[in-house]
């Protein structure tokens, strides 16, 4: 072991010690002394992070003195965390490494690290806190980005003792406020908001009405930039509206505001609806959502997300197949699916073209009805982070692997914050290594072992329905997995997956079919055992 001390520099930290100790197990495969190591420094900066490190079976802490400074900084963190008999030299060791590795780097994780700590035992460092209180000053105004000077003041900001200090900071950021309206910097100003509501100077009253200003703000100069002789939509434009709306549900505030917000809801909509039809959407029914919607009694998230759940996935047996085909079709026996390229993407039987119709007319109900009840859901209240977790933690979705659970979450919660652009780049290539998974662990095989390179079978021969390959056939309720071949893969229809993995889709169809792909996933995760019959174990 003196022998490995001795391979790892003293002065080497952050991503320069990452690479050697990568060099090192690389050229030391099976040495598990070096593994541990280089899995300890690839640790986060967090409690949670290094519980998880420890929680795994396979790793040993480091037990021999090894003079680097971020390694020592680590193992004494942990030490400390772990209740170590010497815990208070631990934490004071841990604390000093941090911020001379901060000093080297000016990388922010190791200072916020450095806070938290002696957030946790302030009594033990009570010579340092006006020392501390002076540089978390001197470093929150030299920070370039407003989000790292949030993440800062979010951890210090029990180290500001004197007036002056926070008297100082609300000088300075309602300056960076008024300037980053000027240069219409919407994202800063709302950091900047949160900033100096943190610092007390907006209660919380004030704090949702300067956000639902600086939103509308946003929405407005998204607006001013659209050319007026293209057709143009940015989905930005109505979330921001809404999100200001929201702000301001619950807050006394002036009439004229909130109805000036409804009116450009109002107008915004009225686009969507227009733009629609042009893009080859067919969303015109004779269903009366407002109507459905009072009959259901939806009036708040609970009874929304309730009838989101209940609401059902497209089943043929839904609409009556017509007793004879229209007449001409004998003379088009098939139909072609054309791109807007006027390339053919998808070629189907008359009979399947006529179902294709029926499954997109009843999923542009199925989309007009979610955004309305979405909407419903979001004036009655924000939904956080923290929520989503304990939701999805509460399911214990089979369909859902314990790696793959904090990509399912920010999926699922960027779809509450109505980006659902975001939202369906996260799920879809989530919701394709969960059906491998589920397909393997029913003792089926996704990978093609008779080519040379045997690589996995991709979400089209997961999803097949054809009589030689169907992997998910008594495994998936048969319906769902019509609807998942149809909207993800099937050239005839949305074939959302692969226009999305080839960049063939725009960002209103994305953000129109991703509230409809962020619903198929919620159900998924909450019904899993209605939507996958089969006993799923060991994913």
């Amino acid at each position: 072991m003196d022998h490995l001390s001795q391979q790892i520099p003293k002065d080497k930290y952050s991503t320069e010690l990452k690479i050697h100790l990568f060099k090192l197990w690389r050229n030391n495969l099976a040495d598990k002394k070096i593994n541990n190591l280089y899995q300890l420094v690839n640790c986060g900066l967090a409690d949670d992070c290094f519980k998880n490190l420890l929680e795994n079976n396979d790793y040993i802490l480091p037990e021999i003195q090894i003079e680097n400074i971020e390694i020592t900084a680590r193992v004494n963190d942990i030490k400390f965390i772990l209740g170590d008999k010497d815990r208070l030299n631990c934490i004071k060791r841990a604390v000093e490494s941090y911020i001379k590795i901060y000093e080297k780097t000016d990388e922010l994780n190791y200072l916020i690290r450095a806070l938290e700590l002696v957030g946790k035992a302030k009594s033990i460092f009570k010579q340092e806190l006006v020392q501390l209180e002076g540089k978390i000053l001197q470093v929150i105004v030299e920070l370039k980005s407003s989000y790292y000077q949030l993440q800062l003041l979010n951890t210090s900001i029990n180290f500001l003792f004197q007036e002056a200090s926070s008297k100082k900071l609300i000088d300075y950021f309602t300056i960076k406020l008024e300037e980053s309206f000027k240069i219409n910097q919407y994202d800063n100003a709302i950091h900047y908001i949160q900033i100096l509501s943190k610092l007390k100077y907006f209660n919380d009253t004030q704090f949702k009405i300067e956000t639902a200003l600086c939103l509308e703000k946003e929405a407005d100069y998204y607006v001013s930039q659209i050319d007026k002789d293209t057709i143009t939509y940015n989905p930005k434009i109505l979330s921001s509206y809404l999100d200001a709306l929201r702000q301001i549900k619950k807050v006394v505030v002036d009439e004229n505001f909130k109805t000036r917000l409804e009116k450009k809801i109002k107008n915004e909509q009225k686009v969507e609806a227009e733009i629609i039809p042009i893009i080859g959407i067919n969303g015109k029914s004779k269903l009366n959502i407002p109507q459905l919607i009072r009959e259901q009694n939806i009036e708040d998230f609970d009874s929304g997300f309730d009838f989101l759940l209940w609401y059902p996935i497209f089943n043929p047996t839904f609409n009556k197949k017509q007793e004879k085909d229209f007449f001409f079709q004998q003379y088009f026996p098939t139909s072609l699916q054309i791109t807007n390229k006027g390339t053919v993407s998808g070629i189907s039987s008359a009979e399947e073209y006529n179902l294709n119709q029926e499954r997109e007319h009843y999923r542009n109900i199925t989309i007009s009805l979610i955004q309305e009840i979405k909407l419903i859901m979001d004036l009655d209240g924000q939904v956080c982070r923290d929520w989503v977790v304990a939701m999805i933690s509460q399911c214990k979705s089979p369909l859902i692997p314990k790696d793959r659970e904090y990509l399912f979450i920010e999926g699922i919660y960027s779809g509450f914050q109505n980006n659902f652009i975001l939202s369906s780049h996260l799920l879809i290539p989530q919701i394709e290594n969960s059906l491998k998974s589920i397909i393997e662990s029913n003792n089926r095989n996704t990978i093609k072992l008779l080519e040379d390179i045997q690589n996995d079978n991709t979400l089209g021969g997961l999803l097949s329905i054809k009589e030689n390959g169907k992997m998910l056939d008594g495994i998936c309720e048969k319906n769902l997995l019509l609807e998942l071949n149809s909207f993800l893969i099937d050239g005839n229809s949305v074939n959302f997956r692969n226009k999305i993995s080839h960049g063939l889709i725009s960002p209103f169809e994305i953000n129109y079919y991703g509230i409809y792909l962020w619903w198929l996933s919620l159900k998924m995760i909450v019904q899993t055992e209605e939507y996958f019959k089969t006993v799923i174990t060991n994913i």
